[in-house]
């Protein structure tokens, strides 16, 4: 069932007139914000953990956020199929930004659970904890995709 609706939002983005041009360019200016944002905080948080995977500093941080952005597109799609077209990045609904916030945080949970006990990083006395996950990276996917859905709303609301 998910794939059938996958397979028919893929065929209407291309094919619908309904998804229009201005709609496909907002939501890729969400994404490019939400990598933006991701590499600031990305930056400004790396010193809040031991870095164990092995990975060079900066193309660590690099494929961190260009993961955190892909998660947030793969979060903005799962929106978008659940208002059945793209449009809804021009003006999110309080059920858009409750879902980008639950699943940046359910999605955090996972990837630092993972991480943490596959030993890919371990957390400095420095990082604030909540049952045993950094608050950094519990609260970075909510707040990063809710500020670019803020962000787009704003610049999309100058422009008309």
């Amino acid at each position: 069932m998910f794939e059938t609706s996958f397979k028919r939002f893929y065929k209407d983005f291309y094919n619908n007139k309904s998804y229009n041009y201005m709609a496909k360019k907002e939501i890729l200016t969400a994404i490019l914000i939400a990598f933006i944002l991701n590499a600031i905080w990305e930056i400004l948080h790396y010193r809040l953990y031991f870095d164990l995977s092995g990975i060079p500093k900066y193309p660590h941080l690099l494929l961190a956020t260009f993961t955190d952005a892909a998660i947030i597109a793969g979060i903005f799609l799962l929106i978008s199929m659940k208002n059945k077209n793209i449009s809804w990045i021009k003006k999110p609904n309080k059920i858009d930004y409750l879902i980008t916030i639950v699943l940046g945080i359910l999605i955090a949970i996972a990837i630092e659970s993972r991480a943490l006990i596959i030993g890919r990083w371990a957390y400095r006395p420095t990082m604030p904890t909540i049952s045993g996950i950094g608050l950094s990276p519990l609260l970075q996917l909510a707040v990063t995709g809710t500020l670019s859905l803020l962000i787009v709303r704003f610049i999309s609301t100058q422009q008309h």
